[in-house]
């Protein structure tokens, strides 16, 4: 077995709780959900999946102790070939909260992590064409420096890093880091507001900024370092690649962003949309390898199905065997991409 791609990212028991703030100062509990498939990793593999078989797709997944069967079910209704099971008896497995009040986001782990090395990877996963990881510029370093020899177990493994910075460290004190590690990353993604935050820019004002702001701070990523391509995932303002050397990008749009029929009211739920983006942005790598513009086309697509409910999206087959995705054709969707072109 060998995978195109594969992630560092973590798979993570999600609990998602709204709570209301009240007149008293306090909070009530709107809604509570417990054991939803989540993680950064479990996202961007999905995303990747969207596009790939579940052979050239994995990700690393630790049961605990507490393992709940059905969730390996739903799991591996995606392909059991894409998910590396890992047997963890002494710790429960991952979970965490995520609280939301208002808008206020706050996120917890609730048990504990163990954080996924290069060399933790099976041998199968030691083959990927592209690695995904989610994390701060510190820790980025780190991993980028255990993929080079001698740390690397399997020297002959040169993987193209997809590298995506987690929110709370995208900020001023972590920039001569990014600044050091982003000449060895293929793929630099941040969203809009992250990007700006390594500059001290809050998020409103990278907000009003707009798609002007966008391109500049892309800009500043190549006077930092960047090797080759940096996409700024920008929300329902689509997302803006450019490459090393070119003077200008291109904008693709959100998929669910247009004003269609079958757009209206799709989107129920953010959760995992960017690390989605990422993983069909690698698979569209792998398929188009000198179409940088159908990659990253492909990243809105596979977020275009994530959004649409809360948790996980549904995978079919039709009479033919073609796969769709909560009862739509991701190359369907490409097409309509396609046909609205840059926005």
């Amino acid at each position: 077995m060998t995978v195109d791609v594969a992630s560092l990212g973590l798979f993570i028991l999600d609990t998602f709780e709204w709570r209301r703030s009240d007149s008293d100062g306090e909070s009530s509990v709107i809604r509570r959900d417990e054991g939803v498939i989540g993680g950064g990793g479990t996202y961007a593999m999905i995303g990747s999946r969207i596009w790939l078989p579940a052979d050239r797709v994995g990700i690393l997944v630790d049961r605990g102790y507490d393992w709940p069967k059905p969730i390996e079910e739903e799991l591996n209704a995606y392909g059991e070939a894409m998910w590396v099971y890992r047997d963890q008896p002494e710790h429960p497995t991952t979970r965490a909260l995520n609280l939301y009040t208002g808008e206020r986001r706050d996120f917890k782990y609730l048990s504990h992590r163990t954080r996924l090395e290069p060399k933790d990877l099976p041998a199968p996963l030691r083959t990927s064409r592209y690695l995904h990881f989610v994390c701060s510029p510190t820790r980025a370093l780190e991993i980028e420096a255990q993929l080079r020899p001698p740390a690397n177990a399997t020297p002959e493994w040169r993987p193209k890093l997809v590298y995506e910075p987690i929110p709370d460290r995208c900020r001023p004190d972590e920039l001569n880091a990014l600044r050091k590690v982003l000449p060895s990353i293929a793929v630099f993604s941040p969203n809009h507001e992250e990007a700006w935050a390594f500059y001290g820019v809050s998020a409103d004002e990278a907000n009003a900024r707009g798609r002007t702001g966008v391109e500049e701070v892309a800009k500043r990523f190549f006077e930092e370092g960047a090797a080759d391509v940096v996409v700024i995932r920008s929300g329902p303002m689509g997302a803006f690649a450019l490459r090393k050397g070119e003077t200008a990008g291109f904008w693709v749009p959100a998929y669910h962003s247009y004003e269609t029929g079958r757009s209206t009211g799709k989107v129920v739920d953010v959760t995992g949309a960017g690390n989605s983006f990422l993983g069909g942005l690698m698979s569209g790598l792998v398929l188009y390898p000198d179409d940088l513009r159908t990659a990253v086309q492909c990243g809105s697509v596979s977020a275009s199905f994530v959004i649409e409910q809360f948790a996980l999206p549904k995978i079919t087959s039709t009479r033919n065997g073609e796969e769709q995705w909560n009862g739509d054709s991701p190359r369907q969707r490409l097409a309509e991409l396609q046909t609205h072109g840059d926005t």
